[in-house]
């Protein structure tokens, strides 16, 4: 890689870092509302300090969408998708330092959203700068599309790309994140999970009751339990009829890749605390359920009294969140309906079922010369490893983007295995976060011949 964009790149650390500390200072919590407007008018700020000419999109009852062009001396055209929403930082208690500021502890960079996604934005946008400081412009023009509801599903953005497909339209496209694993190898992942995301309720006391009750009444939370555990059976298998009926099976392309991915499960374990995975599984077989096996998780369940000491009581209400991650060709729609069939034919009728977000999963084509191109430049400026992912665990809003602009899609970014993504202390390295604005400076010069 040339020397002289290095050297660019170190010395613009600094003006770099003042970004990302001011970034990180806005809370920009999707599922508060908080701090999303402010959020939104700083990243079209960074985009007009580099020269854009950026828009702030709008849809009614959604949270803005900001939009960046810079031209390339090539027509080609590389878009890159980011969000700056982030996840709230509760428990607070659990953080070393405050989750809306930027501090530096040995090398690495703490804060809510630091990882997911801010510093990932502005290793991009430092890219550009290094890249506009040494060449005087762009390879190849460059499009940013920067959500505000990742974090809460992207319950809008299927109608922003739908309203402004020409505008986002691109030759290619680098998803938001990426990683470095316990070894230091550089993961590329070109495809992501679906999601469904139900919120579960059962109110069936007027009030609550004296717990002697308990008797002849049954409590909301016990009634909740029961429906739970009728979800799920211990081996792993979802319970609910139909649930697999459109499971499409990963291709040869993708099954090769997976087998070529280093799994080590007692490493897993360890760092998660976990004796171990689902139904016993181990090696391969839990590594493709990781990677092509849908999930039912249950993520928070709330119901009577939880506080100091003990209250006899017999509740009248209780509530849970369960999240469905999917794979190809399940439907999040269909999921809530077969879920909403399965308990009312378990006698459960009296809970009500919200889809609060659903996402269909998406896999690019690992033949794609663009995967084979993301990663021969990982390889020239890590000189490591270069692990390619099928498609991630988790979920994002690939579908409507690969399903509208039909553009190869690749994640790449300046994450690592200990980020602690959504947890307390998020953090990225500040070495990860350098290494990322060189892959994406070159990246670009080699996405432009």
């Amino acid at each position: 890689m040339d020397d002289l964009i290095r050297r660019v790149v170190q010395e613009q650390m600094p003006e770099t870092l003042g970004m990302l500390r001011e970034y990180c200072s806005k809370p920009s919590v999707a599922a508060k509302g908080e701090g999303i407007e402010e959020a939104a008018g700083l990243v079209r700020q960074f985009f007009e300090d580099l020269g854009a000419s950026p828009k702030i999109l709008r849809l009614e009852g959604a949270h803005p969408v900001v939009y960046a062009e810079f031209p390339g001396a090539s027509q080609k055209t590389l878009l890159f998708y980011n969000h700056y929403d982030v996840q709230p930082p509760e428990p607070l208690e659990e953080w070393a330092s405050p989750p809306f500021e930027l501090v530096e502890r040995d090398g690495r960079l703490f804060a809510r959203g630091v990882a997911d996604n801010k510093g990932d934005l502005v290793s991009r946008l430092a890219a550009i700068k290094a890249l506009l400081t040494t060449h005087g412009q762009l390879p190849c023009r460059v499009k940013f599309l920067v959500e505000g509801e990742e974090e809460i599903g992207s319950v809008s953005f299927p109608r922003y790309i739908h309203e402004y497909r020409d505008l986002f339209m691109a030759d290619a496209c680098i998803w938001e994140y990426g990683e470095r694993d316990h070894k230091e190898r550089f993961h590329i992942v070109a495809g992501v999970k679906g999601i469904c995301y139900v919120q579960l309720e059962i109110q069936n006391l007027r009030t609550d009751l004296h717990s002697s009750l308990g008797a002849i009444l049954e409590g909301a939370p016990m009634r909740l339990v029961w429906a739970l555990a009728g979800l799920k059976g211990q081996d792993g298998r979802i319970n609910v009829p139909g649930f697999y009926d459109r499971v499409k099976k990963p291709g040869d392309a993708e099954l090769e890749a997976a087998k070529a991915i280093p799994f080590d499960e007692e490493e897993i374990k360890q760092y998660v605390g976990a004796r171990s995975f689902i139904g016993g599984k181990q090696g391969f077989d839990a590594l493709y359920d990781l990677l092509f096996s849908p999930t039912c998780t249950i993520c928070g369940l709330e119901g009577g009294y939880t506080g100091p000491g003990s209250k006899t009581v017999l509740p009248r209400k209780a509530m849970a969140k369960v999240d469905f991650r999917l794979v190809p060709d399940q439907d999040p729609e269909e999921i809530a309906d077969l879920l909403r069939r399965h308990l009312d034919a378990q006698g459960f009728s009296d809970i009500t079922v919200t889809l609060m977000g659903g996402e269909k999963a998406y896999r690019t084509d690992l033949r794609h010369p663009f995967v084979r191109l993301v990663m021969d430049v990982a390889r020239e400026v890590t000189g490591r490893e270069v692990v390619l992912y099928p498609n991630s665990a988790g979920t994002g809003p690939m579908h409507p983007v690969g399903m509208a602009l039909g553009v190869p899609i690749v994640s790449i970014g300046c994450g690592y295995w200990d980020s602690r993504v959504h947890a307390p202390n998020e953090h990225i390295r500040r070495k990860d976060l350098e290494e990322t604005i060189l892959l994406m400076a070159r990246l670009i010069e080699r996405f432009a011949v």
